[in-house]
């Protein structure tokens, strides 16, 4: 499996210390009410727990993520729309973004205007769904199996165990790629939940479980080209719709 730096992992985001978090928070419930389109119970929306999950990581309030899952119901409620903006950069960079809006029409003109602005040319929808699957991406570090001891006598799991990769291929992971610190997994959505279960009863803890869109095949690009698609990726992450930004970047 390749490696998930800020280039090859597909997804380019911002962390929380970068924007503001009113409007993380406004992304967020965005992206849970539309999970929540699925079914209102976390423990039976794999999609929904996992945007519940992200909320929780970054200390959005109970009452928030409460009237998002609601607010998917809510009949008086501004109709939000998922939607896949397209466009192909330089070397032929395929570039998806994910947004979701109530109004389809306004973000999708601004999305192609960040586009042009950024010599990206648009492509048609669904012109580049076969470049990318959709798979669960988890990260896991080691964790102390017992925080009661002495720290000299605490005995920590090693990532090079292959047991506990053959435990993990079991829950559901499709490709591992690990190191004496990490654990980076790429499996199917539905899978996410039994592999964060996995690693915590194999004493790991997990960092980042997503949901993503995985690039089949990685095109190098140059250093010019990769600062010019940092300036793209970080005007789109501005943006109060966009949620995600994919690439195939390697």
């Amino acid at each position: 499996m390749s490696g998930h730096s800020k280039w090859s992992q597909i997804k380019h985001k911002k962390g929380i210390t970068d924007q503001k978090k009113g409007q993380l928070f406004s992304k967020l419930s965005k992206k849970i009410s539309i999970a929540a389109k699925s079914g209102p119970d976390p423990s039976t929306n794999y999609r929904l727990q996992t945007a519940v999950e992200e909320a929780r990581a970054v200390n959005m309030p109970k009452d928030n993520i409460e009237r998002a899952i609601k607010k998917s119901s809510d009949k008086n409620a501004a109709e939000l729309r998922e939607l896949f903006i397209q466009g192909i950069g330089p070397a032929s960079i395929a570039v998806v973004v994910e947004a979701i809006t109530d109004n389809t029409n306004r973000t999708i003109n601004e999305v192609r205007g960040i586009f042009i602005k950024n010599n990206i040319r648009v492509a048609d929808a669904g012109s580049l769904d076969w470049m990318f699957d959709k798979r669960g991406i988890i990260k896991a570090i080691t964790a102390l199996k017992d925080k009661t001891t002495a720290p000299e006598e605490k005995g920590e799991v090693s990532l090079l165990d292959e047991n506990i990769e053959l435990q993990l291929i079991e829950a559901g992971a499709e490709d591992i790629k690990r190191d004496e610190t990490e654990f980076s997994i790429i499996c199917l959505p539905e899978n996410i939940q039994n592999i964060k279960s996995a690693l915590a009863e194999l004493g790991f803890s997990t960092e980042y479980a997503q949901i993503e869109l995985v690039a089949k095949n990685k095109i190098a690009i140059n250093d010019k080209d990769k600062l010019n698609l940092e300036k793209l990726f970080e005007e789109l992450d501005m943006h109060d719709d966009v949620e995600s930004v994919y690439s195939n970047i390697e």
